[in-house]
């Protein structure tokens, strides 16, 4: 215990930084498998913010860093749509979700000064997180093989760590986290170890394509299309180029023929489609309820486009469209895409304002010349047109200590 003790303190003083890079270890396992610890760890982060000798100092640089105030306007719109929504329960739920937008930068401000090497391990530290759940995953699916593979012919996934979709979205981050450190050489521990970082690499890509989740795919094809062409163009790579664009061509082909989960997925979209678009009944069919609740969320819309019907309102306004198709008796999917989630809230003010603090850290001082910035944003927007990601407590947590993490060190690369 005295060691344990030791090492978080300095002079017999709490070592903010070390308690900092604690409580945010513990942050990645709640992202993972825990609302709870999520929760108590963002607590913890805040709290070694603000009890501590550098108060002052913790709370100058975040009002200082316009990313930081920036990111506040995605939980500021929904603070004044209280104004208007009657429904004052559900808009203290939907505001609750995104404090994390104050919290966690105000969280993690006190870890700014962290080395490249302390970021390094972070990453590596969560890709082998995701690495574990998901071979725990995979291992499951092998042994219920046949009744796994009967739940993607019904429109159901296998059994992941909370929302399928969100894992999906980690394990896609992390693809790209392998890449990264596989081409920083980052070797911690052993040499040849960056090869075990590729093989973790490969395997998250073979699961991803295993689970079959089309936002984690989705995600997947677009960053890779994005770092195949900044090879291409920017580094002249036109070799390697051409080598990686065919195997990612045979990526597709090979997993349909091969995984009888993507196959079975892909036949299943199809027919839930097909039903949909010729208006024959949608109950209980994935794509068909969520292109519904589109369509429930731009009629909502119509009904104050400048500043929406508020956060609070739009669960209820969503069970009046519904009325209309008797064979859905709630509204099981409120809008499923964050575009016509934000528009029904808070309307093309509130979304102007969204918008401008979504591309705000990826304009600033360019950071979007680094490459695992963009990955990061480019799987956040992809998942928009599917997902309200940002009003879930795992998708925004992804979002912003990632956003955080790298934002820190580009800023200190940059000066």
């Amino acid at each position: 215990m005295k060691i344990i003790f030791s090492w978080f303190t300095i002079n017999n003083k709490p070592d903010h930084l070390k308690l900092g890079l604690f409580f945010l270890l513990t942050l990645f396992a709640g992202l993972i498998f825990s609302h709870a610890l999520q929760s108590i760890s963002i607590g913890l982060l805040v709290a070694n913010t603000l009890f501590n000798k550098n108060v002052r100092e913790n709370i100058y640089e975040y009002f200082n860093d316009r990313v930081l105030i920036i990111l506040s306007l995605f939980f500021i719109t929904f603070l004044l749509s209280g104004i208007y929504s009657e429904d004052k329960q559900y808009w203290l739920q939907k505001l609750n979700v995104r404090l994390a937008f104050v919290l966690i930068p105000v969280g993690m401000i006190a870890l700014r000064n962290m080395t490249h090497k302390t970021f390094q391990w972070l990453l590596y530290f969560f890709m082998w997180l995701i690495v574990a759940s998901s071979i725990a995953v995979l291992v499951n699916y092998i042994e219920h093989y046949d009744v796994v593979n009967g739940m993607y012919s019904a429109g159901q996934t296998m059994e992941t760590p909370h929302s399928h979709v969100r894992f999906s979205l980690m394990v896609c981050f992390s693809v790209f986290i392998g890449w990264y450190l596989y081409q920083g050489d980052f070797q911690p521990l052993f040499r040849g170890e960056k090869y075990l970082t590729l093989l973790a690499t490969v395997l998250l890509i073979v699961f991803l394509h295993v689970m079959a989740v089309r936002s984690g795919l989705l995600a997947f094809y677009l960053c890779a299309v994005f770092l195949l062409l900044r090879s291409v163009f920017l580094l002249r790579k036109w070799r390697q180029g051409f080598f990686a664009l065919l195997l990612l061509m045979m990526l597709p082909v090979i997993a349909y023929n091969f995984f009888p989960s993507v196959k079975t997925k892909f036949q299943y979209m199809k027919y839930d489609l097909n039903q949909y678009f010729s208006f024959n009944q949608v109950a209980g069919l994935s794509d068909a309820t969520r292109l519904l609740s589109m369509k429930n969320g731009i009629e909502i819309l119509k009904e104050n486009i400048w500043i929406g019907v508020g956060a609070g309102d739009v669960k209820n306004e969503a069970l009046k469209k519904y009325v209309g198709y008797p064979e859905i008796k709630t509204a099981s999917k409120l809008p499923h895409n964050q575009i016509v989630w934000e528009l029904a809230s808070v309307g093309f003010i509130g979304f102007a304002l969204f918008w401008f603090a979504s591309m705000f850290p990826l304009f600033y001082n360019r950071n979007y010349t680094d490459p695992l910035f963009v990955c990061l944003h480019i799987i956040l927007f992809s998942s928009y047109l599917t997902e309200a990601t940002l009003d879930d407590s795992n998708g925004n947590g992804l979002y912003l200590i990632f956003l955080i993490l790298i934002y820190f060190q580009l800023r200190k690369k940059k000066g």
